[in-house]
């Protein structure tokens, strides 16, 4: 008798702490390599025209302010994509642990399905000027369209990341 049959409630036990541990890595990592994605862009993309603005209009002091400010959009960044990360890396572990779907495009898959959801909840739900809750106000379909293409292509990146960190628990293999 295997030991898996012999004690089923430790195999329940360790998929489950292994998908835990795969939305762990996918809501921790996720959401800081995004930040750092559109940290990067927009430091390395408006370098040039803030140069020219500081130069032109000789405004020296707004470097400490450019700086804070990418600072905070990266923080804003982080609180954005947490929920998103979470439900991608909830896809991504179900799908590894349970249907041994572990390759990497899984991962972008699930990324792209948790970006397209919360664009989707976006258009139907607004929430309150007080709410800590980040969604994007989308009107209409093809608006809704286009934003989760884009958030899927930028997702690609952290959802590689976060395969390959995640690959010694999606990769075990238990006795059946």
């Amino acid at each position: 008798m295997s030991a898996a049959r012999a004690n089923p409630v430790a195999v329940l036990f360790r998929r489950l702490s292994r998908v835990a541990g795969i939305v762990v890595i996918f809501a921790v990592v996720g959401p800081l390599t995004v930040a750092t994605l559109v940290s990067v862009m927009v430091a390395t993309l408006g370098a040039a025209v803030l140069q020219m603005f500081l130069a032109l209009l000789e405004l020296e002091a707004l470097r400490t302010l450019v700086s804070v400010a990418i600072v905070l959009l990266a923080i804003a960044t982080v609180l954005a994509s947490f929920l998103p990360a979470v439900a991608a890396g909830l896809i991504f572990a179900l799908a590894a642990v349970y249907a041994e779907l572990n390759m990497i495009w899984m991962a972008w898959l699930a990324a792209a399905v948790a970006a397209a959801g919360f664009v989707g909840f976006g258009m139907f739900v607004v929430p309150a000027e007080t709410s800590a809750v980040i969604l994007p106000s989308v009107r209409s379909a093809p608006e809704a369209l286009k934003l989760s293409a884009l958030l899927a292509i930028v997702a690609v990146m952290p959802a590689s990341l976060c395969w390959w960190l995640a690959k010694p628990l999606h990769r075990v293999i238990l006795p059946a």
